[in-house]
């Protein structure tokens, strides 16, 4: 993708950051890591003539560590793989953490089950369970939807645009993109920053509901 193609993506999406090579945090050196963290971000404000808030660590690998040089570059959020959540973000510093509902991915009951424990989140992980278990993905999407209709929240999803395209599931995410569009008079749609600026700083959300999508760390209104 040129230049000139990012430059008009940021006309529509928010442009996050992601690293300049797509470096996983935990597997270099602290100086290289923050250089990647600050360096993505100059860039991207660089093309494109508008702020970059929002950061996402590669693979979701990150420490308290790396939070900090986030923290440090000029951020104010970043997203995490947490999955199964419609909690908003959370205040960790000077930081917002974003979780996420679901990833465009046909990942097995397991996979759900340990991201969960990894990251304590029962109440991910009882919400799985209440919604009996299910591993298609764009039928745990409408659940899960259902859910923030229902009792509030965000539901954010994401997806890696070559894993799509590997998986064959371009009509799919297509399929659930306009269910989410179907809803908008129930749930906003909102982009991640729009979504990050509702929370105050005590770490309170304001509406009742939103729906947020994330597609490789480019999000939009649908």
């Amino acid at each position: 993708m040129i230049e000139a193609q990012i430059r008009e993506l940021s006309d529509v999406f928010d442009v996050g950051a992601h690293t300049l090579g797509h470096v996983v945090l935990t597997r270099t050196r602290d100086r290289q890591a923050y250089l990647e963290i600050a360096d993505a971000k100059h860039w991207i404000e660089d093309i494109t003539g508008r702020p970059c808030s929002l950061f996402c660590p590669p693979g979701g690998r990150y420490t308290k560590r790396h939070l900090r040089m986030i923290e440090r570059a000029g951020y104010s959020a970043i997203r995490t793989v947490e999955l199964l959540s419609l909690d908003w973000p959370r205040r960790d510093g000077a930081l917002l953490a974003m979780p996420t509902s679901i990833q465009a991915w046909p990942h097995d009951a397991r996979s759900y089950v340990q991201n969960a424990l990894k990251r304590g989140a029962l109440r991910n992980l009882w919400r799985y369970v209440t919604h009996g278990r299910a591993v298609d993905w764009p039928a745990l999407s409408r659940l899960l939807v259902a859910e923030t209709a229902l009792c509030g929240g965000v539901f954010h999803l994401w997806a890696h645009s070559w894993e799509i395209e590997e998986a064959g599931m371009w009509r799919r995410l297509d399929d659930v993109l306009r269910f989410l569009g179907e809803q908008r008079e129930a749930m906003p749609a909102l982009t991640n920053a729009e979504v990050c600026s509702l929370i105050s700083p005590q770490g309170a959300a304001c509406p009742p509901g939103a729906a947020s999508r994330d597609l490789a760390a480019l999000t939009t209104r649908p």
